[in-house]
């Protein structure tokens, strides 16, 4: 989730992206769900997602990784998944750390910040949203491609480290 710094009532936006070595996909603005209770996003809109942008990504070794988050877990998804024989990662309950794009989020605020400090302290309004999408978007797509290599080379040192600790938190 990127949302402005220094906003009383900031404006938030959940973005959904994915990479592997060497590939990537856009970065996608997630929609609420106009049929959900609440607005928000569901395992139906992620589902949407998935089925435009995941498919050019993946190869035949690919194992595809999400949290265990509630949308992540539907059968809507793991239905999804199972049909197109998508290999997904176990995770354990406390690992977060495990996955790689959380770190990305991060290295993706900061530099999104770096490059639109305008963005800070804007009033919270639509206007607002609409350039934070665009900035995010255009951050995104200059991320360089050795960060996005870096943080899949570590994937062995991840799992070692969550292993020693148990599936307890580790220093990713």
């Amino acid at each position: 989730m990127v949302q402005p710094r220094g906003c009383r009532k900031k404006k938030r936006k959940m973005f959904w992206a994915a990479f592997g070595y060497g590939i990537r996909t856009s970065l996608v603005p997630m929609q609420g769900d106009p049929q959900s209770r609440r607005g928000g996003v569901t395992a139906r809109v992620y589902l949407s997602v998935l089925e435009r942008h995941l498919g050019p990504i993946l190869y035949p070794s690919s194992i595809f990784m999400h949290d265990n988050a509630p949308i992540h877990t539907a059968y809507l998804i793991r239905d999804f998944l199972h049909y197109y024989g998508i290999d997904v990662m176990d995770w354990p309950p406390y690992s977060p750390d495990l996955n790689p794009i959380e770190n990305l989020w991060a290295l993706l605020k900061a530099e999104m910040y770096r490059r639109f400090p305008d963005l800070s302290g804007r009033p919270n309004t639509e206007e607002t949203l609409e350039y934070l999408i665009q900035c995010a978007i255009e951050t995104w797509d200059s991320m360089d491609w050795a960060i996005l290599n870096r943080l899949i080379d570590t994937m062995g040192d991840r799992i070692d480290a969550v292993l020693k600790a148990n599936g307890w938190y580790t220093k990713y």
